[in-house]
């Protein structure tokens, strides 16, 4: 407890010095922990909003999709999706079920044939799911028509190559789930934009019924369920498949993070950047504490000298710096957290805007995202490297001869 004390105490012999690692260790810490809460918000953002616009929580796709190719569209579609979503519906957590499919083939404008990449929906159901965490969901606006069955909306680089507008007709071809070819002409009723520009090039999305009789089937690619919650998914997943199994349904299931690929680059992406950073600012911590620990050791040598000459072992004078490396990482990584949570705060509270990012067009809000875990696992390892960077030069103490300390200097 003693060696503790003047650990503490040593702290204030140099209060200049001690001031300086500490705001090394609180404004490098506290940015590096600001760097992790944008970082939080990016991937809370990023996950949510793939999951409302794109993934769900849930797709459900037909037992052997997975395992062998399609020899025709929708070879492995889903059956009954209407009874499927009545069943799902009965999940408590379970907020929107909708059908989708996917197809491909050629777009003519009478002239002009192009090859087409399109995405039928039920369009009230995708406005709804993207509604969900306030993505837009204007572009199904103009599919959520009575009329709808002869309308079809293009990107806007594909509406451009075909030199259509809105109210234009467009034939849409394409192989059925037979083999056979079938088209059917549709009006132009609106134009999307998208952020990879060769997509938007190929880009359509007609309604679910349009596309099941260009397809002349009753099947769905797949069923996308969206629950109240992300944390839910894992449970939910495991009680559907024991539903699906248990009523006969022979059912694939894929959680979100299974279908969203993009989410996972930008992920790893930003992993990479703090976590060189978090090596660099430690690194710095380092040193700084190092440093301020070899000062104390040789302003206070005569000092060292005398207590080993009374009696006082290696091993307890070496406690005595590593406790002021301690003191040192509590009282700055104390610091650092009380910076960014306050840093943060009014961060979020600032409205200030980044610049758009790659392929998109708006900005976002910078926004910070402080989760206790984060601010723990930091706050430990603050405190773990002061300790660890306060052992080296504490160490010179055991191999100090007291005849040289006392006659040091």
């Amino acid at each position: 407890m003693t060696f503790m004390v003047l650990g503490f105490r040593s702290l204030f012999r140099q209060r200049r010095r001690t001031l300086m690692t500490l705001l090394v260790i609180t404004f490098g810490i506290g940015s590096l922990l600001l760097t992790l809460g944008h970082t939080a918000y990016i991937d809370w953002g990023l996950r949510e909003s793939t999951i409302h616009s794109e993934t769900g929580h849930l797709q459900l796709f037909h037992a052997d999709y997975f395992d062998r190719e399609e020899e025709t569209i929708l070879e492995l579609g889903v059956k009954d999706a209407a009874a499927l979503e009545a069943g799902l519906n009965q999940f408590l957590e379970v907020q929107l079920v909708q059908a989708r499919i996917s197809l491909m083939g050629l777009i003519s404008n009478g002239e002009k044939s192009v090859a087409f990449v399109g995405e039928a929906v039920e369009p009230a159901k995708e406005r709804k799911l993207r509604n969900l965490f306030g993505n837009s969901g204007h572009g199904f606006d103009s599919l959520m028509v009575a009329d709808a069955a002869d309308k079809i909306v293009l990107g806007r680089a594909l509406a451009r190559s075909l030199d259509v507008g809105v109210g234009d007709w467009v034939t849409l071809m394409t192989s059925t789930t037979d083999g056979a070819l079938n088209a059917v002409d549709l009006r132009v009723a609106d134009t999307f934009s998208a952020t990879a520009i060769e997509y938007e090039k190929r880009a359509v999305r007609l309604t679910i019924e349009t596309a099941q009789t260009l397809l002349l089937t009753d099947k769905v690619k797949h069923l996308v369920v969206t629950l109240d919650k992300t944390e839910h998914t894992d449970r939910l997943c495991r009680e559907i498949e024991a539903w699906a199994k248990e009523n006969g349904h022979a059912l694939s299931l894929r959680k979100w993070h299974e279908q969203a690929a993009y989410y996972h680059q930008v992920l790893e992406f930003f992993q990479q950047i703090t976590g060189f950073l978090s090596a660099i600012l430690f690194i710095i911590v380092f040193f700084a504490t190092a440093n301020t620990i070899v000062m104390s050791i040789v302003e206070r040598t005569q000092e060292i000298g005398t207590l080993l000459s009374v009696g006082t072992t290696r091993f307890q004078t070496l406690k005595m710096f590593v406790f002021e490396g301690l003191f040192l990482g509590l009282i700055g990584g104390l610091l650092a957290v009380g910076f960014a949570a306050l840093a943060g705060t009014l961060i979020n509270r600032a409205g200030l805007m980044m610049p758009p990012p790659p392929g998109a067009s708006e900005g976002y809000q910078l926004m910070v995202r402080s989760e206790a875990s984060t601010f723990v696992t930091v706050f430990s390892a603050t405190v773990i490297t002061t300790i660890a960077s306060s052992l080296t030069p504490a160490f010179r103490v055991t191999r100090m001869k007291i005849v040289d300390a006392l006659g040091h200097i």
